[in-house]
């Protein structure tokens, strides 16, 4: 079936999208769909000036136990905050939509707080577009968050044109590689695939752009390999910062600290397995208590290992 569009030559907005949920216009059906295999349902309302008033009535139709709809465009109108809190509520409760495009609107640090909250119990969710929304750092540092530590089902971000600043690049970075340490670093989000940043404004040091994209590649290297993204994570930054894994070995010196013992043999094994042999040796030269005969560093054996890889 063609795509249907409302016209925005309507006498009613309002009306017409009353009338979407009663015709299905506007709405395609019966095209295949080759991510879930099922049948596309999607909602095209773009340069519509609905509103907040227009996005309460789209939700009403979301929330339609009988429809099942996997793509929504509400591009270009005119949606605020508390249209993005309409929206917010109905996909904390939402399975089916995975593709949400919102870009060129008034959405706001406030707005897209209230989206953040959405994604940390949405888990169907597949593609945000944020683009050109007035989002600052507060918002942007509440998605990040959202998407570090609970939300796994996202993955495609659209973040272009915002005044994200500094401080939003920097939780986007440590979103997708937290490098406060190696822990941080396997527990954060190794499903995002992309984040497009493109004219974004506030930023001073676009370095931390440059990582986004450096950590987001490995990401998309490891899509079919689970549990590779966080080791391959862990293995660059060991690389750039091989003071890091130094502080991170002499720690056990210090203290017994049975906690972390159980990553350290990853990160050796990795810089083995690589032939990282600037970075093995540097350890070797700094760390000569891994290799202590004294009874009490017994434990500290598996640190052998990693020469034989």
């Amino acid at each position: 079936m063609p795509i249907r569009r409302l016209s925005t030559s309507l006498s009613s907005c309002l009306d017409s999208v009353e009338a979407l949920f009663e015709s299905d216009a506007g709405v395609t059906d019966g095209e295949e769909f080759v991510r879930d295999g099922g049948r596309v349902g999607a909602i095209f309302l773009g340069g519509n000036h609905l509103g907040d008033k227009g996005v309460a009535r789209i939700v009403d139709g979301l929330d339609d136990p009988c429809r099942k709809y996997y793509k929504l465009y509400l591009c270009d109108n005119r949606i605020g905050r508390q249209g993005a809190s309409f929206i917010s509520n109905s996909l904390k409760y939402n399975t089916t939509l995975m593709e949400l495009s919102l870009g060129n609107n008034h959405i706001g640090d406030e707005g897209a707080m209230h989206l953040a909250s959405a994604l940390m119990e949405n888990c169907t969710l597949e593609m945000l577009n944020m683009e050109n929304n007035n989002i600052g750092p507060a918002g942007t540092v509440a998605l990040a968050n959202a998407l570090e530590h609970d939300n796994k089902s996202l993955q495609w971000l659209v973040l272009s044109e915002n005044p994200i600043g500094d401080e939003g690049a920097m939780a986007m970075l440590r979103c997708v590689g937290n490098t406060f340490s190696f822990d941080h670093l396997q527990k954060c989000n190794h499903s995002l695939l992309s984040i497009i940043l493109k004219k974004v404004t506030l930023v001073k040091d676009s370095t931390s752009l440059k990582k986004i994209q450096c950590y987001l590649k490995i990401n998309r290297q490891s899509v079919h390999l689970p549990g590779s993204a966080a080791q391959c994570k862990i293995l660059t930054y060991a690389k750039e910062n091989p003071k890091a894994l130094l502080d991170v070995l002499a720690s056990i010196r210090r203290d017994d600290g049975e906690k972390e013992l159980s990553l350290h043999p990853l990160v050796l094994a990795l810089l083995g397995y690589h032939s990282d042999l600037s970075t093995i040796f540097e350890v070797l030269q700094n760390s000569p208590h891994l290799f202590s005969n004294d009874p009490d560093m017994r434990k500290l054996n598996w640190a052998n290992n990693f020469l034989y890889y």
